[in-house]
C-alpha cells in the first residue's frame, strides 16, 4: 500500500500551467532585436506577395509560390493590421515559436516528467536555430508549431484510446496471456476497466513492468502502478474525447500541409509513434489505427489542390542541387552552430550512459518508450526521407535545411529528457542546471551574431539607406538576373520590394512587367532591346545584385563607377557618365556586352544560391 502511496505522488513540476513560463521566455527571446536584421531575400519575396490585393494575390499563387498560401494569407493580414515592418512581417514566426516552446514543454510532461518538459521548452528559448526562425518572414517557425501541436494531439488521442486499468495505461504483455482478448481496450469494448486497485493491480505491474526507483528517489521518469511511465497520467477516456483529439490532429495536420507541403513528412514519423506505442506502451490497436489513418487521409486531401498546382510549379525549386555532405552537415544547425550541436549530444549520450550503467529498470524510467517513439523518428525520418528521395533523384532534388526545421522541437524533447535524467539528486541537479547555462553561454555569440543588421545573410537595408542619400532625380535601376527565369525567375527582382525607400524609387529599366500585371513575385525582365533603348539616355545607373561577386559595365558605354557598396548577400554600383555621351546613339555591340557579360558573369552565382540562407551561421 506504501508503494502505491509513493507510486501517485503527483509530480508538481507536470502542471499543465507551467508551460506558459518556457513559452514566455521565448517570445521574450525571440522578440529581442528582432526589428534590427536586414530583410532577406525570402523575407523580400514575402512582402512581394502581399503588397497586392487579396484577389491579386491569389491569382498570383497560381503561377508561382502556391506552397505558402497559408502563410501569404495570414501575413496579407498582417501586414494591414500592423503594417510590413520587421517587427510586424516577423512577429507571427515569434509567436510561433513561443507556442513550440510551450508545446514541447507538455509533451515532455506527458511523455517524461515535469522536469523533461520544463528543461525541454527551456532549451527551445536557448537553441539559436529557434531565435532565426522566429526572426524570419517566413513560414518555418509556425510550421514548426504547428508540427510540436499536432504531435501532442496525437499522443493525447493515443492515451486516450489506450487501455486503462484504474485510470492507468496497462504495459504491453509479452507473455503467454498476451493474446488474450483485454476487456479494459477501449478499442473492444467503447470504454476502459475502471476497477478498483486491489483487483489485482499490484499484481499487473509486477508481471508486465520490472520494478523502479520511486518517483521520489528518481525525479524523472516515474514508473507508477500498472507500468505507466511519465510526468502526467492521462485523464479518464470517453468516446467523446478518443474522437476528439483524433479530428484537432487532423485539422492541425491540414493546416501543417498548407503551410508546406513537405512538413507532411512528420506522418511517417507518427506512423512509427503509433507503432511504438502499441508495442511498448500497451497502446490501442487497429481499430485506433484506422482512425488514425482516416485522420490522415482528410488532411491529405484537404491539401491535395496545393499539391496538385506546386507539381506545375516545379522550376521553383531548379536552384536546388544534389544534396552532398555539406548539406548533411548542415543538419548539426537544428539546434545552432557545432558547438552547441556537440554539448547537447554530449549530454544526451551521457544520460543515456549514466541510464545503462543504472540497468535496465533505471533505463527505461529515465527514456520512457513514449517519448523515444515520437522524438526520435520525428528528429530522423523527415530528414532522412528528403535527403534520401533527392539523392536517388526519385524526384527533383528537394532537400535545404529550412524545409526540415519543423524537427526542432524533437531535438529540444530528447536533450531535455536527458537533462531531467542527470538530476536524479543534488549532485545531479547541479550537474543538469550546469549543463544547461554552458549549453545557453555556448549558444549567445550566434545569437548576438543574429541580430546584427545583416546577421540573417542579407544588408538590403544598407543599400536602400544608400540609395536614398545618394540618388537623385532620373536616376535609373538595373537589376541583374544571376540564375536563368527557368528557375523561377523573378524572385531576384525583389530588391526594390524591401523597403519603401532607396530603390524601389527608382525607375527600373529592366523591367517590363510590374509584379501585380504580370501575377509574379518581382516581375519580369524586359527584353534586351527594350533595355537597350532605356539605357541610351541614362546618365546615372544603379547596379544592383544579390550575387556574392560585382560585374563591371564595359567602357565603350562611356560609364565610370563612382559609387560601390558590399554588404552581405549584396552588390550595389553607381555608374555615372557626362550627359553628352548619353546621346541615345549608344552603339548595338556596347549594349550587347551588357546584357551577355553580365548574366553570365552571375551563373556561377546561382550555384551558392542554397548555401546562402540554409540556416544560422
Amino acid at each position: 500500500m506504501q508503494a502505491t502511496t509513493v507510486s501517485e505522488r503527483p509530480d508538481r513540476l507536470a502542471a499543465g500551467w507551467l508551460a506558459l513560463i518556457p513559452g514566455l521566455i521565448t517570445l521574450v527571446v525571440t522578440l529581442y532585436r528582432i526589428g534590427v536584421p536586414s530583410f532577406t531575400r525570402d523575407e523580400g519575396a514575402t512582402l512581394l506577395a502581399v503588397h497586392r490585393s487579396f484577389p491579386q494575390l491569389i491569382r498570383m499563387l497560381g503561377n508561382v509560390d502556391v506552397v505558402h498560401t497559408e502563410y501569404y494569407a495570414l501575413i496579407w493580414v498582417v501586414t494591414r493590421l500592423g503594417g510590413s515592418g520587421e517587427l510586424a512581417a516577423r512577429a507571427p514566426s515569434a509567436v510561433a515559436m513561443a507556442v513550440a516552446a510551450a508545446g514541447v514543454t507538455l509533451l515532455g510532461q506527458r511523455l517524461a516528467s515535469g522536469r523533461a518538459g520544463l528543461a525541454a521548452g527551456l532549451l527551445v528559448a536557448a537553441f539559436p536555430s529557434v531565435s532565426y526562425y522566429a526572426e524570419n518572414a517566413r513560414e518555418y517557425a509556425i510550421v514548426a508549431a504547428l508540427a510540436t501541436v499536432a504531435s501532442y494531439l496525437l499522443i493525447r488521442a493515443l492515451e486516450a484510446a489506450t487501455p486503462t486499468v484504474a485510470g492507468r495505461p496497462v504495459a504491453a504483455s509479452t507473455g503467454p496471456d498476451s493474446t488474450k482478448p483485454d476487456n479494459t481496450r477501449p478499442d473492444n469494448t467503447g470504454a476502459a476497466d475502471t476497477r478498483p486497485a486491489s483487483t489485482g493491480l499490484g499484481s499487473i505491474g509486477a508481471e508486465r513492468q520490472p520494478a523502479g526507483p520511486s518517483p521520489r528517489a528518481e525525479g524523472t521518469g516515474t514508473q507508477a502502478i500498472g507500468g505507466f511511465q511519465g510526468g502526467r497520467p492521462p485523464g479518464p477516456a470517453t468516446a467523446r474525447t478518443r474522437y476528439g483529439w483524433l479530428a484537432g490532429y487532423a485539422a492541425v495536420l491540414a493546416l501543417l500541409g498548407l503551410s508546406n507541403i513537405l512538413s507532411l513528412l512528420i506522418i511517417v514519423a507518427h506512423a512509427v509513434t503509433v507503432g511504438v506505442w502499441r508495442r511498448y506502451r500497451g497502446g490501442p490497436g487497429r481499430p485506433f489505427a484506422l482512425r488514425w489513418l482516416a485522420s490522415v487521409a482528410v488532411a491529405l486531401i484537404v491539401t491535395g489542390p496545393v499539391l496538385v498546382i506546386a507539381s506545375r510549379q516545379q522550376h521553383q525549386v531548379r536552384w536546388i542541387k544534389v544534396p552532398g555532405v555539406k548539406s548533411i552537415i548542415s543538419m548539426v544547425s537544428l539546434v545552432g552552430p557545432r558547438l552547441v550541436f556537440f554539448l547537447v549530444v554530449a549530454v544526451v549520450a551521457i544520460a543515456l550512459a549514466t541510464g545503462l550503467a543504472g540497468g535496465g529498470s533505471r533505463l527505461r524510467a529515465d527514456w520512457p518508450a513514449g517519448l523515444w517513439g515520437l522524438a526520435v523518428p520525428w528528429l530522423v525520418l523527415p530528414p532522412a526521407l528528403l535527403l534520401g528521395v533527392s539523392v536517388i533523384h526519385v524526384i527533383h532534388p528537394l532537400f535545404s535545411f529550412r524545409y526540415v526545421a519543423f524537427c526542432i522541437p524533437a531535438a529540444a524533447l530528447l536533450a531535455g529528457t536527458a537533462l531531467a535524467a542527470l538530476a536524479r539528486n543534488a549532485v545531479g541537479w547541479a550537474v543538469a542546471a550546469g549543463a544547461l547555462v554552458i549549453i545557453v553561454v555556448a549558444g549567445l555569440p550566434a545569437q548576438t551574431h543574429q541580430r546584427n543588421p545583416a546577421g540573417h545573410g542579407y544588408g538590403i537595408r544598407a543599400a536602400d539607406k544608400a540609395v536614398a542619400r545618394l540618388a537623385r532625380p532620373g536616376d535609373a535601376l538595373l537589376n541583374i538576373s544571376y540564375w536563368p527565369l527557368s528557375w523561377g525567375g523573378g524572385v531576384e527582382r525583389g530588391l526594390p520590394g524591401e523597403y519603401p525607400y532607396g530603390l524601389s524609387r527608382l525607375h527600373d529599366i529592366s523591367q517590363a512587367l510590374a509584379p501585380i500585371p504580370s501575377a509574379t513575385l518581382g516581375g519580369t525582365f524586359a527584353s534586351t532591346s527594350v533595355e537597350r533603348q532605356r539605357l541610351a539616355t541614362v546618365t546615372r545607373l544603379w547596379v544592383a545584385s544579390w550575387s556574392p561577386t560585382p560585374s563591371s559595365l564595359p567602357p565603350q558605354l562611356g560609364f565610370t563607377l563612382t559609387y560601390k557598396l558590399h554588404t552581405r548577400g549584396v552588390w550595389l554600383r553607381l555608374y555615372t557618365r557626362p550627359r553628352a555621351a548619353a546621346t541615345g546613339q549608344t552603339t548595338a555591340a556596347a549594349a550587347r556586352a551588357v546584357f551577355t557579360r553580365l548574366p553570365r558573369a552571375k551563373r556561377a552565382a546561382a550555384r551558392t544560391a542554397e548555401s546562402n540562407e540554409t540556416g544560422p551561421a
